[in-house]
Order: C-alpha cells, then structure tokens, then sequence
C-alpha cells in the first residue's frame, strides 16, 4: 500500500515537458520583468539624483563654464598664431637687415611702378647718394634707445641733381640721421654731396592709446613719422618710405648714436598660448569638482 501510494505521488509530482516549459518560461518572465523594473528604478533614481543640473542657476553654469572654456580656447589659438607671426617676422627681417645694400633709386623706381609695395622693402639695406635739406630738419620725439629718452633728428635727403624745381625728377626721401638725448642739442647735417648706407623703413601711424600730431600746421617736433602729413611741408617728399642711417660719408655728428637694430624675438605668445590652455583646462575641472560635491551633500 505505502509503495503505490509513493507510485502515486510520484506520478503526481511528475510533469509533462509542456508543463515544465510553461513554468520555465514563468520564472524568465518574471525575471525580465523585474530586471526591467529594476532597470527603469535605476535610471529614475540617476535622473532624480542629477535633476539638480537642469535648476536655471545650474544651467547658466553650465553655459558659463563653456563660452569661458571657448573664449580661453580661442585666446590660446590666437596666441599661437601671433607667436607664428612672429617667428616669420623674424625670419624675413633677419635675412633683410643681412643682405648687401641695394641701390635705393632702383627700388623707388619699382615702387612708383607697383612692383613692390613699401611692407616688401622694410628693413632692407640700401646705398643712396644726396644733399640733405638741413633747413627743414624736424625731431621725433618721446623716443628711447638702451633706456635712455631723447630724440631722432629727422633731415630730408635730397636725390637728384641737387635742386628741387617741382619735375618729376625730384626725388626727396626722409632720413633719420639717428638717436640724440633730450640734453643734447640738434647738430646739423653734414653740407654737401653725402652717401648713405641705410635701412628702409615705412611711414608710422598712431597706435590706439597713444598721442597724435596735430593735423594741421607746420610741425617741428613729430611724435610719430607719418609720411604723408609731412609731406605737407616737405615739398616731394616719397610718402611711402623713410631711411635710417647706418653708415654716411662724410660722417655725421658725433652725438648721434646709430639707430638700434630691431629686437628680434618672439616675446610672450607661447606661453600665453599654454597659459590659456591651462586656464580652460581649470575651469572644466573646477564645474566638475562643483558638481561631485553637490552630489556628496545631497
């Protein structure tokens, strides 16, 4: 009896393989439907753990901590091309001021024909022949050479057959003779037939910030040489470029030093340019140290 009774059970307990399936089945789903559950639990938890993020004073955060990013980002990068500027600058002054002197009428000739324009003969060395015009010398002023202040005599150098007489001959050229302290007085030019080793340089212009010339009215003193304006009272004065004097013959005065070469080098840019970087580089970590201690403090 206790035998067919354990058949029995046994027999009760059994399942098909379609039960087995259906209960097989029962626990999948219900596993799925709870790791989704889960799931979607986790997610709503993420969500209110960060729903902070998107409160308006958070927002503007986050919109601040990204134009800071790229306003420092496009700093960097100006920076950095400024520093390429300069490196090129560089070059081309370099091999300027180190070529053999050029006949000065040759390029005046290539610059009334537009071949050239002044910014291709800067810083170029050339020989020229002429008569200085010592009437109408000028000085620019508020000028420093080794860290001392004083002044450039200015002289226009007559090229030609030494008159002026209004042709198209006429070729005068603005000379800056060199550097004199404020204390010393303004010697003459040399008189006669003078030759000049010289450097070219372009008219200048008043930068923002600085003072300017008056517009009108014969001036004696110039802060800065700007051709054009005195060619106002210089009669055929080239308005495009002027010269600095390295060598002259006869010499010239003694208290005259010769104008110091330009400086050649590339200043501050690449690190400003790595300091920009740096800069945006705290920013971003800075949100992010603010956003984990939000986080912390619940």
């Amino acid at each position: 009896m206790r035998r067919s009774m354990n058949a029995t059970q046994r027999a009760q307990k059994a399942q098909s393989p379609s039960q087995i399936k259906k209960s097989v089945a029962c626990v999948v789903t219900d596993r799925t439907i709870v790791a989704l559950i889960g799931r979607d639990a986790q997610r709503y938890d993420d969500f209110m753990k960060y729903r902070f993020l998107y409160r308006p004073s958070w927002v503007l955060l986050h919109v601040t901590v990204v134009a800071a990013i790229a306003l420092m980002i496009n700093l960097g990068l100006w920076q950095y091309s400024r520093y390429g500027e300069r490196v090129d600058f560089n070059k081309i002054v370099s091999a300027r001021i180190g070529a053999q002197p050029k006949q000065l009428q040759n390029l005046l000739t290539e610059l009334g024909a537009d071949k050239v324009q002044p910014s291709d003969l800067e810083w170029l060395n050339v020989s020229v022949a002429g008569t200085y015009l010592d009437d109408e010398t000028l000085l620019a002023v508020n000028r420093s050479q080794e860290g001392i202040s004083g002044v450039d005599p200015l002289t226009p150098l007559l090229i030609g057959d030494g008159s002026i007489n209004g042709s198209s001959d006429d070729q005068v050229v603005l000379v800056n003779r060199g550097f004199i302290t404020q204390a010393t007085a303004t010697p003459k030019a040399p008189a006669g037939t003078v030759q000049l080793i010289a450097r070219v340089r372009v008219s200048e212009s008043r930068r923002f910030g600085e003072l300017s010339d008056p517009a009108t009215g014969k001036l004696n003193e110039v802060i800065n040489i700007d051709l054009p304006r005195l060619s106002e009272q210089i009669t055929s004065l080239n308005t495009e470029i002027y010269l600095e004097v390295l060598d002259s013959l006869p010499k010239d005065a003694t208290e005259l030093a010769r104008i110091a070469d330009p400086v050649l080098s590339t200043g501050s840019h690449l690190s400003y340019t790595a300091q920009w970087f740096i800069f945006s580089i705290f920013v971003g970590a800075g949100w992010v140290v603010v956003v984990r201690r939000k986080l912390k403090s619940g």
